[in-house]
Protein backbone atom coordinates (compact mmCIF):
# COMPACT_ATOMS: atom_id res chain seq x y z
CA UNK A 1 0.00 0.00 0.00
CA UNK A 2 1.74 3.43 -1.32
CA UNK A 3 0.30 5.28 1.33
CA UNK A 4 2.12 3.66 4.34
CA UNK A 5 5.12 5.71 3.60
CA UNK A 6 3.38 8.07 5.20
CA UNK A 7 2.92 8.46 9.00
CA UNK A 8 0.64 11.28 8.30
CA UNK A 9 -1.61 11.77 4.85
CA UNK A 10 -4.28 14.12 3.52
CA UNK A 11 -6.02 13.74 0.15
CA UNK A 12 -9.09 15.23 -1.18
CA UNK A 13 -11.99 13.74 -3.91
CA UNK A 14 -14.04 16.38 -5.89
CA UNK A 15 -16.87 14.70 -7.99
CA UNK A 16 -16.05 16.80 -11.00
CA UNK A 17 -13.99 16.41 -14.05
CA UNK A 18 -10.31 17.00 -13.98
CA UNK A 19 -11.04 19.98 -17.17
CA UNK A 20 -13.45 22.14 -14.94
CA UNK A 21 -10.47 22.21 -11.88
CA UNK A 22 -8.38 23.25 -14.57
CA UNK A 23 -10.73 25.97 -16.05
CA UNK A 24 -11.24 27.94 -12.35
CA UNK A 25 -7.80 27.76 -11.42
CA UNK A 26 -6.88 28.84 -14.84
CA UNK A 27 -9.12 31.82 -14.70
CA UNK A 28 -9.65 32.49 -10.83
CA UNK A 29 -6.31 32.06 -9.18
CA UNK A 30 -3.15 32.74 -12.32
CA UNK A 31 -4.31 36.14 -12.90
CA UNK A 32 -1.01 37.30 -11.43
CA UNK A 33 2.46 35.15 -11.81
CA UNK A 34 2.76 34.14 -7.95
CA UNK A 35 0.89 30.85 -9.04
CA UNK A 36 1.77 28.20 -11.70
CA UNK A 37 -0.06 25.33 -13.13
CA UNK A 38 1.92 22.68 -15.07
CA UNK A 39 0.72 19.46 -16.52
CA UNK A 40 2.86 16.30 -15.15
CA UNK A 41 1.76 12.64 -14.29
CA UNK A 42 1.25 12.14 -10.36
CA UNK A 43 4.05 11.77 -7.65
CA UNK A 44 4.62 11.22 -4.24
CA UNK A 45 7.04 14.17 -4.00
CA UNK A 46 5.32 17.17 -2.08
CA UNK A 47 6.87 15.62 1.10
CA UNK A 48 8.63 12.73 2.66
CA UNK A 49 6.58 11.68 6.28
CA UNK A 50 4.04 14.23 6.81
CA UNK A 51 2.92 17.50 5.24
CA UNK A 52 4.36 20.53 6.90
CA UNK A 53 2.05 22.65 8.65
CA UNK A 54 0.80 25.82 6.51
CA UNK A 55 2.42 28.94 6.70
CA UNK A 56 6.03 28.90 6.06
CA UNK A 57 6.12 27.23 2.57
CA UNK A 58 4.62 27.91 -0.74
CA UNK A 59 1.43 25.88 -1.33
CA UNK A 60 1.26 22.97 -3.90
CA UNK A 61 -1.43 20.24 -4.71
CA UNK A 62 -1.49 17.74 -7.52
CA UNK A 63 -4.97 17.01 -9.09
CA UNK A 64 -5.30 13.78 -11.13
CA UNK A 65 -8.03 11.70 -11.63
CA UNK A 66 -6.87 8.34 -10.31
CA UNK A 67 -6.88 5.04 -12.73
CA UNK A 68 -9.47 3.22 -10.78
CA UNK A 69 -12.36 5.94 -10.66
CA UNK A 70 -12.45 8.09 -14.01
CA UNK A 71 -15.42 9.75 -11.96
CA UNK A 72 -13.22 11.83 -9.17
CA UNK A 73 -10.60 14.29 -8.93
CA UNK A 74 -8.09 13.32 -6.47
CA UNK A 75 -6.41 16.63 -4.75
CA UNK A 76 -3.16 15.72 -2.88
CA UNK A 77 -1.10 19.03 -1.27
CA UNK A 78 1.99 19.64 0.79
CA UNK A 79 -0.45 20.96 3.75
CA UNK A 80 -1.21 19.24 6.89
CA UNK A 81 -4.86 20.51 6.29
CA UNK A 82 -4.67 18.79 2.90
CA UNK A 83 -5.45 22.63 1.78
CA UNK A 84 -9.03 22.45 2.87
CA UNK A 85 -9.65 25.72 2.17
CA UNK A 86 -8.84 25.53 -1.58
CA UNK A 87 -11.37 22.00 -2.09
CA UNK A 88 -13.93 23.91 -0.40
CA UNK A 89 -13.68 26.48 -2.46
CA UNK A 90 -13.53 24.42 -5.64
CA UNK A 91 -16.69 22.57 -4.32
CA UNK A 92 -18.51 25.81 -4.26
CA UNK A 93 -17.60 26.95 -7.80
CA UNK A 94 -17.56 24.28 -9.36
CA UNK A 95 -21.08 22.83 -7.02
CA UNK A 96 -19.81 19.61 -6.50
CA UNK A 97 -19.11 17.28 -3.63
CA UNK A 98 -15.99 17.23 -2.14
CA UNK A 99 -14.25 14.51 0.45
CA UNK A 100 -10.98 15.66 2.68
CA UNK A 101 -9.43 12.86 4.55
CA UNK A 102 -6.75 12.88 7.17
CA UNK A 103 -5.38 9.62 8.11
CA UNK A 104 -2.71 9.35 10.40
CA UNK A 105 -1.68 6.45 13.25
CA UNK A 106 -2.66 7.64 16.26
CA UNK A 107 -0.32 6.47 18.62
CA UNK A 108 1.81 8.81 17.49
CA UNK A 109 1.48 12.72 18.98
CA UNK A 110 -0.51 15.30 17.69
CA UNK A 111 -2.27 12.84 15.80
CA UNK A 112 -5.75 13.55 13.96
CA UNK A 113 -7.79 11.13 11.88
CA UNK A 114 -10.95 13.14 10.06
CA UNK A 115 -13.18 13.16 7.17
CA UNK A 116 -15.07 16.22 6.20
CA UNK A 117 -17.59 15.82 3.53
CA UNK A 118 -18.52 19.15 1.77
CA UNK A 119 -21.46 20.21 -0.88
CA UNK A 120 -21.35 22.31 -3.18
CA UNK A 121 -18.87 24.28 -0.62
CA UNK A 122 -21.22 24.32 2.51
CA UNK A 123 -19.73 21.86 5.35
CA UNK A 124 -22.48 18.95 6.02
CA UNK A 125 -20.70 16.24 7.89
CA UNK A 126 -17.27 16.23 9.99
CA UNK A 127 -16.08 14.02 12.13
CA UNK A 128 -12.02 13.42 13.65
CA UNK A 129 -10.72 11.64 16.34
CA UNK A 130 -7.49 14.15 17.42
CA UNK A 131 -4.67 13.24 20.43
CA UNK A 132 -2.83 16.42 20.97
CA UNK A 133 -1.91 16.51 25.33
CA UNK A 134 -5.15 14.42 25.35
CA UNK A 135 -8.04 12.62 22.92
CA UNK A 136 -11.19 14.76 21.51
CA UNK A 137 -13.72 13.15 19.33
CA UNK A 138 -15.84 15.25 17.77
CA UNK A 139 -18.70 15.15 15.18
CA UNK A 140 -20.65 17.85 13.42
CA UNK A 141 -23.54 17.98 10.84
CA UNK A 142 -25.72 15.09 9.15
CA UNK A 143 -24.36 11.11 9.47
CA UNK A 144 -23.70 9.71 5.59
CA UNK A 145 -24.86 6.78 4.00
CA UNK A 146 -21.61 5.28 3.74
CA UNK A 147 -20.94 5.70 8.24
CA UNK A 148 -21.45 3.30 10.64
CA UNK A 149 -22.35 5.28 13.50
CA UNK A 150 -21.60 2.56 16.40
CA UNK A 151 -18.03 3.28 15.95
CA UNK A 152 -18.53 6.05 17.30
CA UNK A 153 -19.64 5.11 20.66
CA UNK A 154 -16.93 3.13 21.66
CA UNK A 155 -15.14 4.01 24.96
CA UNK A 156 -11.56 4.74 23.55
CA UNK A 157 -11.36 7.99 21.60
CA UNK A 158 -8.68 6.32 19.35
CA UNK A 159 -10.87 3.79 18.30
CA UNK A 160 -13.98 5.39 17.44
CA UNK A 161 -12.27 6.85 14.16
CA UNK A 162 -8.90 5.27 12.96
CA UNK A 163 -6.87 4.33 9.93
CA UNK A 164 -8.84 1.28 9.73
CA UNK A 165 -12.61 3.05 9.57
CA UNK A 166 -10.90 5.61 6.98
CA UNK A 167 -9.67 3.64 4.77
CA UNK A 168 -13.74 1.30 5.04
CA UNK A 169 -15.26 4.23 4.36
CA UNK A 170 -12.84 5.21 1.21
CA UNK A 171 -13.86 1.76 -0.35
CA UNK A 172 -17.59 2.32 0.74
CA UNK A 173 -17.12 5.81 -1.37
CA UNK A 174 -15.32 4.00 -5.01
CA UNK A 175 -11.84 5.50 -3.53
CA UNK A 176 -9.79 2.28 -3.87
CA UNK A 177 -6.92 4.41 -2.07
CA UNK A 178 -4.99 0.79 -0.77
CA UNK A 179 -4.58 0.00 -4.01
CA UNK A 180 -1.24 1.16 -6.37
CA UNK A 181 -3.36 1.86 -9.64
CA UNK A 182 -5.53 4.48 -7.58
CA UNK A 183 -2.57 6.71 -7.07
CA UNK A 184 -1.07 6.01 -11.16
CA UNK A 185 -2.53 8.62 -13.48
CA UNK A 186 -0.83 10.41 -16.58
CA UNK A 187 -3.68 13.30 -16.45
CA UNK A 188 -2.68 15.51 -13.79
CA UNK A 189 -1.73 18.41 -12.63
CA UNK A 190 0.30 20.18 -10.07
CA UNK A 191 -1.11 23.60 -9.17
CA UNK A 192 1.70 25.71 -7.12
CA UNK A 193 2.25 29.66 -5.51
CA UNK A 194 5.78 30.12 -6.82
CA UNK A 195 6.36 33.43 -5.07
CA UNK A 196 4.69 36.12 -2.48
Amino acid sequence: MLIEQFSYFTFSCLQCPLKDIVKTLSADLLENDKQKLSYKPFMFDLYDNSPLNGGAHFEKAYFFVPATNRNICVMYSNYSDGWNTLARWLSSKLQCDCYNFKITNMDSSDSMNSFQFTQKGIDVRTVYAMKDSKCFFYENGIIQWFEDESYYKRKLIKNRLNKDILLSYCVKLGFAITEAHFWESEDAILFERIKR
